[in-house]
């Protein structure tokens, strides 16, 4: 039920900060919440008019994607305006510095990506974007049953700095605590979560899964939490597995990219007992999942391109975040009742992919139930650094025969792949986080080797972005 404070914060304080801010989140949020039920035609027809629109903005206004789009040697596209038009990735916009930002309306918001998975990037977002951003945000958490101005506790990489965003986090009752998956103090999470009665938790998908471990180890619980929001990193099934046992709750799952200001794909609680699909966003950008040539078809695993249409400042137009996932089937619907088209599951980065001889890939999904069945394995990594070849890390818990785990995880890999990979072991103390806090359970040299011979053909071109929902300083405030 929703309380007095959260009423007169919607109705009043709010829209206020919006005003002061020189943002439209409020007034885009409502307009969004009512646009779930529009018919599938038209919202194809406001995505072709929008694409259309930003395609030709960018042609007229940036020298860069002038200059790229010289070449129609990209992959196919369902939308005409798209057709042919090269993919762009993260390292060109890093070998093109200073062609952003473009002038554009209100503030401008600079955000500096971790350079976990690559290089770090400084991507720009008009206030236009920002709200939008923002607005999109809020409608995923409304249907985990957020509304703006419930008690809600974060978890996030980034500490919080200035007086500002941290007014903003008491207007919002935000709990901002700062931590990652190996430095968590998990006592002071569930001391907050019951002390302040929180409604709704978000945080990376590794860190509430080590909030669920603690919580079932010590028998504890946080009754007032009724929504749950996971980010950042990929929800593996343990992990939903164990968040849901100690909440007593189901997690809700979305996918974006914070640096670059986009929020995508997001489920509900029905599309997550239908199969765990994704919901997409279709009023802000467009999404493609294309292989080299094109679309590809559904139920067909491709790399997720986007293009943006509210950012005046970069846009981004067929831009590969370096991800993977599952094509709709087009007659697809969420049994909610909405109609906004739908996208299958989130399978991880393309770099996060083994490479098997005969094209196929074991995803990090196979890893992930092959060593829930190993309860001596405290941490694993898997490195595949040249084709018919992988290393795994193991950190182990405690005794356990090692010759029976390497024995048991080669049948598995050999059943997988066809015996088309040898596998070998290296059993370590520690398994590091990356630079930006994360913890990458499978590293796939090749993959990028493979990615980076079409960056250099100019044809297909796939290096791996910031991806997955990035938590950086610009992507933590309202």
């Amino acid at each position: 039920m929703t309380d007095l404070y959260t009423r007169v914060f919607e109705h009043t304080l709010w829209p206020m900060s919006n005003i002061v801010n020189g943002t439209t989140i409020h007034q885009k949020l409502d307009w969004l919440l009512g646009q779930e039920h529009v018919p599938r035609d038209e919202i194809r027809r406001r995505q072709e008019s929008s694409a259309a629109k930003v395609v030709e903005m960018t042609r007229k206004r940036s020298d860069f994607y002038r200059e790229l789009w010289q070449r129609k040697d990209g992959p196919r596209s369902d939308f005409p305006m798209l057709d042919g038009l090269p993919v762009v990735t993260k390292n060109h916009f890093a070998e093109a510095q200073g062609a952003f930002p473009l002038p554009s309306r209100g503030r401008l918001i600079s955000c500096v990506t971790s350079g976990s998975t690559g290089r770090p990037m400084t991507f720009h977002r008009s206030v236009e974007q920002e709200s939008w951003f923002w607005a999109l945000r809020f409608r995923i958490w409304r249907w985990a049953g957020y509304r703006p101005g419930d008690k809600y506790l974060t978890i996030n990489l980034n500490p919080r700095k200035g007086w500002k965003k941290k007014l903003q986090d008491r207007l919002f009752r935000c709990s901002y605590l700062t931590f990652n998956a190996d430095n968590q103090d998990s006592a002071r999470i569930v001391d907050e979560l019951q002390r302040r009665g929180i409604e709704h938790i978000n945080g990376f998908s590794s860190s509430l899964f080590v909030l669920g471990q603690y919580m079932l180890k010590n028998g504890l619980k946080a009754p007032s939490v009724r929504g749950i929001t996971a980010t950042g990193d990929s929800l593996y099934p343990a992990y939903r597995e164990t968040i849901e046992k100690a909440f007593g709750r189901p997690v809700l799952d979305y996918y974006g990219a914070g640096g670059e200001g986009v929020h995508l794909a997001s489920q509900t609680y029905e599309s997550l007992a239908d199969g765990g699909r994704f919901l997409l966003h279709p009023e802000n950008a467009l999404v493609e999942l294309l292989d080299r040539d094109g679309p590809v078809a559904p139920g067909k695993l491709g790399r997720i391109v986007v293009t943006q249409f509210h950012n005046e400042a970069m846009p981004l137009i067929r831009y590969e975040l370096g991800d993977v996932a599952e094509a709709a089937d087009p007659n697809w619907t969420c049994p909610s009742g909405r109609t906004l088209p739908m996208m299958g599951k989130v399978e991880g980065r393309v770099p996060d992919l083994i490479v098997v001889p005969d094209g196929t890939y074991l995803v990090p999904h196979f890893f992930v139930v092959l060593m829930k069945g190993l309860q001596s394995i405290y941490r694993y990594q898997v490195i595949q650094r040249q084709e018919g070849r992988m290393e795994i890390l193991l950190q182990p818990e405690g005794d356990c025969s090692r010759s029976q785990v390497e024995e048991t995880i080669r049948r598995e890999v050999g059943k997988a792949t066809d015996d088309q990979i040898q596998v070998s072991f290296r059993w370590v103390d520690d398994i590091p986080l990356t630079s930006g806090g994360k913890r990458r359970l499978v590293i796939s040299d090749l993959a990028r080797k493979l990615i980076k011979k079409d960056d250099e053909k100019d044809a297909y071109l796939g290096q791996g972005a910031a991806g997955g929902a990035s938590q950086t300083p610009e992507d933590d405030g309202a």
